[in-house]
């Protein structure tokens, strides 16, 4: 059994060269694009638009 959330396994799509890459990444395995703002959870970014 597994017991990782089902977002633990969704790869990151870099916005610079659309490399999928780790979601624990923090920059672009291919480019080196920081991708930090990309992984900030999903309740943070809805509070950063309001």
């Amino acid at each position: 059994m597994c017991f990782r959330p089902a977002a633990a396994a969704v790869p990151t799509k870099c916005p610079n060269c659309g490399a999928l890459n780790p979601p624990i990444a923090k920059t672009c395995l291919k480019c080196k694009t920081d991708l930090t703002e990309l992984n900030t959870p999903a309740e943070e970014k809805k509070q950063e638009e309001e």
